[in-house]
């Protein structure tokens, strides 16, 4: 019996299993192609004469619902949905609910585990995962996109997402491998923020990242003020942000409440938070001075900064700045301005 029973696991290993879903179609067609000549040849004409009514039959009995509304009336058509109909309708249900259910079952596990290929543009790619930084960090560019830009991590070191499903995940080996990391988009990406533990896998990142999209908004986190200033030095237009802990501690003792300042401004969930807007390509030349008032009185915002083209950002500009189309503009409100009247 052990043996039947081994020799009866081995032919569905080797055939039922291994059927993909182009021969599971021509099993379905011509089961169906079959069941119709063998009604038709047993004169169930009742069954056949109509394509809706031979559908609705053949589905409510290969997956035995069996309404009973529709069955054979002559004797060989009992004998023929008996011994051919059923038992193969009911196998061939059976094994299709199961190939679509492994279908869904290894889609969502390949994107939980990172293996899908993604297609998306003007997305927000996240490279490497600080357990202490990362899931706070992704909490705030949800609040502050609110949708309007995708979300992808990419991980070496993670065989799965720890993260919720409207985050997209993707595993790769290396961060340096152009054709791996294409996977996640990266030539298409309008931003890239670069956050591993070690400053020398960030720095080697993100020189990486340069390369491939110069186009994309590059941000870098750094420990080491060194590994910071080399690659801004080779990377102009790169962000590269380090821990302010010390810096911190220092104008907390001289000012107090620098801290509480310092993590308002940056927080994103309460409170006062500083935002940017570009000015407008269809906007002539302005002053500061012309929007300031505007931005206090209709908006309740502080202008705190000014990003001319081809300058650093000034902090605290003068009122007769002059301001362009593509020029940016940043300030501090409690929501951020999306129906600002220039």
């Amino acid at each position: 019996m052990h043996t039947l029973l081994k020799v009866i696991k081995q032919i569905i290993d080797k055939h039922f299993m291994a059927i993909n879903r182009y021969t599971l179609m021509l099993l379905v067609s011509g089961y169906v192609v079959l069941s119709w000549l063998g009604l038709v040849f047993t004169h169930e004409v009742h069954l056949t004469d109509e394509v809706a009514r031979f559908i609705y039959y053949m589905v409510t009995t290969s997956s035995t619902v069996g309404y009973g509304d529709l069955s054979p009336i002559t004797a060989q058509g009992q004998l023929f949905a008996a011994l051919f109909i059923i038992p193969c309708g009911v196998g061939l249900f059976a094994l299709s609910i199961g190939k679509i259910a492994v279908f869904f079952t290894d889609f969502w596990r390949a994107n939980r585990r990172g293996k899908q290929n993604l297609n998306l543009e003007n997305h927000i790619i996240v490279i490497g995962i600080n357990s202490r930084r990362t899931p706070h960090l992704l909490e705030m560019l949800k609040r502050e996109e609110q949708g309007r830009r995708e979300v992808v991590v990419v991980s070496c070191e993670y065989d799965e997402s720890p993260f919720d499903t409207d985050i997209y995940f993707v595993r790769v080996n290396s961060f340096t491998d152009a054709i791996e990391m294409e996977r996640a988009s990266l030539s298409t990406a309008s931003a890239v923020i670069v956050d591993t533990d070690l400053d020398d896998a960030t720095l080697t990142v993100s020189l990486f990242i340069a390369e491939q999209n110069s186009d994309a908004h590059l941000v870098a986190h750094f420990d080491d003020a060194i590994k910071r200033d080399l690659l801004h030095k080779y990377c102009p237009n790169s962000e590269c942000i380090s821990s302010l802990s010390t810096e911190l501690v220092a104008k907390s003792v001289i000012d107090k409440g620098s801290s509480f300042i310092h993590s308002e401004l940056v927080s994103a969930h309460k409170g006062q938070t500083q935002y940017s807007i570009e000015v407008p390509v269809d906007i002539n030349d302005i002053t500061l001075e012309s929007i300031y008032y505007i931005f206090k009185k209709h908006h309740e915002a502080i202008i705190i900064a000014v990003q001319q083209q081809g300058k650093v950002c000034e902090i605290n500009p003068s009122l007769t700045t002059i301001l362009k189309a593509g020029d940016i503009v940043y300030y501090i409100a409690d929501e951020r301005i999306v129906d600002l009247v220039w």
